[in-house]
């Protein structure tokens, strides 16, 4: 919550500083009304966009799980229909492996994204890839099944032009969870900058420098600069 206080702080700057009338008219360009009001929004804009790019990805990662969860039963039906057709044991054997591999990394009890804060390129990467390699199993053992001539499934879910569109819509899924994930990590980065980069006139940067204005203009013990000195624009600890 600490960039949404910091925000509403600015708005309240803004406030006291229209309040001000025509005392209040530093040389500064950035400092001035119309300049702080449009920084006011361009922020609010980029919060908002972060509140759309996280639901999304969570929208991505949800739908994508679903899908999983249903793949070992998938690759269950494939294996048994495998050995219905009385596959080599040797072909036999390296689909049970694949299916293990399949069946072993069920996400199904994934914790839930507390914040935009959680987003830690750690255990969301190890996430991705156990995902990755869930889809690289599966395509092993469709691999392992193309090339299996007495493989004959009618089903279109087990057929052999089925299972190969399933690897490419698991690929896919990946693909829109990476994408997802990575338009949050721009949104975030896109606000911070805004809010807090000192290479820029950022909102945390502007606000001390109104303070320092007003102060400079008023007085350190007037009541304009009472008004506005201890608002918390500030930044978060890392």
């Amino acid at each position: 919550m600490t960039h949404i206080k910091t925000v509403e702080a600015f708005s309240r700057l803004i406030g006291f500083c229209t309040g001000f009338g025509d005392k209040y008219d530093p040389g500064n360009q950035n400092l001035q009304l119309t300049m702080l009001t449009s920084q006011l929004e361009e922020t609010r804009q980029a919060i908002e966009h972060i509140k759309v790019a996280k639901s999304n990805y969570d929208n991505e990662v949800n739908y994508r799980m679903q899908v999983f969860n249903g793949l070992p039963r998938l690759a269950s039906s494939i294996l048994r229909t495998l050995e219905a057709c009385r596959a080599t044991p040797e072909k036999l054997a390296d689909a049970r492996l694949f299916f293990h591999k399949i069946s072993g990394a069920n996400h199904k009890h994934r914790k839930p994204i507390a914040s935009e804060e959680a987003l830690s390129p750690t255990p969301r990467s190890v996430l991705q890839l156990a995902y990755v390699s869930r889809t690289d199993s599966f395509a092993q053992l469709v691999e392992a099944v193309n090339t299996e001539l007495s493989y004959k499934a009618k089903e279109p879910t087990l057929s052999k032009a089925g299972i190969i569109r399933k690897v490419t819509e698991l690929k896919k899924l990946n693909e829109s969870v990476f994408e997802a994930r990575m338009n949050w990590s721009y949104a975030l980065i896109k606000r911070n900058q805004l809010m807090y980069s000192k290479e820029s006139s950022s909102l945390y940067e502007t606000g001390r420098a109104v303070k320092k204005y007003v102060r400079a203009v008023f007085g350190h013990d007037s009541a304009e600069y009472r008004q506005i000195r201890n608002l918390p624009i500030t930044k978060p600890y890392r």
